[in-house]
């Protein structure tokens, strides 16, 4: 009860202090105040944008892959023969392998029974020429089962015109990213040539144009039903060339990719392979943000730091009547703790209050953008860890900031003041 009574006392002093420097107390107030609402603000915007980024990048990839891949002959012919011998060949081909995947749908539909799968979807992917008069532009289209890549990559809300349906329904018929279709001056309804790796040459209607707000994408790539792609290339219906997983737990993407790769012999890719630079670029994003809000709130820590010390300086005859008195080392001590605790304290809620509403104007501002169709207001994280880390960091800075002042306080020696 006495070590409280003496907080209470001690409290009471120091408020006294604060109200008679109530200009350099607000000043401190609000340089934390003021960093901890840069940090919310930052972090939940930079957050906010990197979410919105993952995520659309994450939307266009599964999160793994099987297909087949073209590899680098391991031995010739002459290793066989001589294999005594040094041998030197230039120029070695590629092996000659097929990239269609053997039993892929059957694959695909024991797939859909395994407990960690969410979705699956078996495709051919592919490089033809898009064609229209003179114009000639490289790119890659997609035969798919319309329903099943839907369920992975949700294209029905990336359609701008037209319809993903009608690639059952009418033959030879294709939906165009909008970034190839603005290249090739097309809309929907207009017919071009498109021409496959092997010369074979189709007309084509473009039944819809989509846009997933990434450029490489939407300059590229365009989809087809299985069945059609099938027919331009002339293979069997059992021919797909990737098949691609969503799961209920895209962390276990990792090991489930090497599980699958073991067991069928294909090759594969998931989610962090296929996304690393996006990644890395998170965790460099990450630690610009956190670095400099950290620098501004122990700039506040500094003023804090710079406040106090002087104020005892003008105080260190009050110190030593105080002493005096019979106040002990720890009392004097808890008089300074106090009112860096209370700066902190307080700038700490402001600055919360502060950088939400920021981040909430900020999150409420119009914003359109031709590429990314999705995005009408600039995207906000407004995750309770932010507020909750600036708001520890702000109080443990402010008492750090004020624990070496209090402790040369208490040090004071009160005879030698006193003498003068």
């Amino acid at each position: 009860m006495k070590i409280f009574t003496n907080i209470q006392l001690a409290a009471s002093i120091a408020f006294t202090h604060m109200r008679t420097r109530l200009k350099q107390t607000i000043v401190a107030t609000a340089g934390v105040a003021f960093g901890i609402t840069v940090f919310v603000f930052m972090v939940s915007f930079i957050k906010g944008s990197n979410e919105f980024i993952r995520n659309i990048a994450f939307e266009q990839s599964p999160h793994l892959r099987l297909y087949n891949e073209v590899q680098a002959t391991p031995g010739t012919i002459l290793d066989k023969v001589n294999t005594q011998a040094i041998n030197i060949v230039d120029h070695v081909k590629p092996k000659d392998v097929l990239l269609s995947l053997k039993d892929g749908k059957q694959i695909v539909q024991t797939l859909q029974h395994d407990q960690r799968v969410s979705a699956v979807s078996g495709s051919i992917n592919t490089q033809v020429f898009y064609r229209l008069g003179s114009s000639a532009i490289n790119g890659i289209i997609n035969g798919i089962d319309f329903e099943a890549e839907n369920s992975l990559f949700n294209l029905q809300a990336k359609l701008v015109d037209g319809s993903f349906q009608e690639l059952a329904t009418m033959p030879n018929s294709l939906v165009m990213g909008a970034g190839l279709a603005k290249r090739l001056n097309l809309k929907t309804g207009d017919r071009l040539t498109l021409t496959t790796e092997k010369g074979n040459t189709f007309y084509v209607t473009v039944v819809g144009i989509f846009k997933t707000g990434m450029t490489d994408i939407d300059k590229q790539q365009s989809y087809a039903s299985l069945n059609t792609v099938q027919r331009f290339f002339g293979v069997p219906a059992a021919y797909i060339t990737d098949i691609k997983i969503k799961l209920h737990d895209m962390e276990l993407a990792p090991a489930f990719s090497k599980e699958l790769q073991t067991k069928y012999g294909f090759h594969g890719s998931d989610w962090k392979q296929d996304n690393s630079t996006i990644i890395e670029g998170d965790v460099i994003r990450n630690m610009i943000v956190y670095g400099v809000a950290v620098t501004i709130l122990l700039v506040a820590g500094f003023g804090i730091f710079n406040i106090l010390t002087m104020m005892i300086y003008e105080k260190m005859k009050d110190i030593a009547i105080l002493k005096a008195m019979g106040f002990s080392d720890a009392d004097i001590r808890w008089i300074f703790l106090v009112q860096a605790l209370t700066i902190g304290f307080t700038g700490a809620l402001l600055g919360l209050l502060f950088g939400f509403l920021c981040a909430y104007g900020i999150s409420k501002m119009p914003y359109k953008s031709d590429v990314m169709i999705t995005l009408d207001h600039l995207p906000v994280s407004f995750a309770p860890v932010y507020y909750i880390t600036g708001f520890t960091f702000g109080i443990i800075t402010t008492a750090l900031a004020g624990y070496l002042p209090s402790r040369k306080a208490s040090r004071v020696d009160p005879i030698t003041i006193l003498r003068g």
